[in-house]
């Protein structure tokens, strides 16, 4: 029995593995060199993103820079995939407190649900209706300036198969 208990989890992991593996695009996401994966955006995801309110929507007396787009799926060291992400560069927005409160009332007008205890000015998830989270935060970079970025899950890495 003692032997079976040590078995069991490899062969599950081993087929688990092999699943995977074999598994449409996500299999060849998860499989191979995954630092020079090349990652493909998707293009109704970030068309949805760049109309979200907390992308369009600067809070009073603030300008918006305009949204970059950058997506990786490669793993840097021990840190996660970069994924796809949107970044807009928000200047003149205020105090922390009071952009916090702007983003929080948008944010949440628009379906997403914050985070409790977050280290960033504001931080939310939203689901994107495809078993996949959008990943809301707002960063301050320097006094009254704040970044917000939303990340998603590149067509690479979507789980189509599970």
């Amino acid at each position: 029995m003692n032997r079976l208990g040590v078995v069991s989890p490899v062969a599950v992991l081993a087929v688990l593995g092999l699943c995977l593996a074999g598994c449409g695009r996500l299999g060849d996401a998860v499989s191979g060199d995954l630092s020079a994966r090349d990652c493909h955006p998707e293009p109704k995801t970030v068309a949805v993103l760049r109309q979200e309110p907390v992308m369009t929507q600067p809070p009073p007396g603030a300008t918006l820079a305009a949204a970059r787009e950058t997506v990786s799926c490669g793993w840097d060291g021990s840190a996660l995939p970069n994924l796809g992400m949107l970044d807009r560069e928000v200047t003149g927005a205020g105090a922390v407190g009071n952009v916090s409160r702007f983003y929080a009332d948008i944010a949440r007008a628009s379906g997403w649900r914050s985070f409790d205890r977050s280290s960033q000015v504001y931080s939310a998830s939203k689901p994107d209706g495809t078993n996949c989270t959008w990943n809301l935060q707002v960063i301050s970079t320097a006094e009254g300036t704040y970044r917000v970025q939303i990340t998603y899950t590149p067509r690479d890495l979507r789980p189509t198969c599970l």
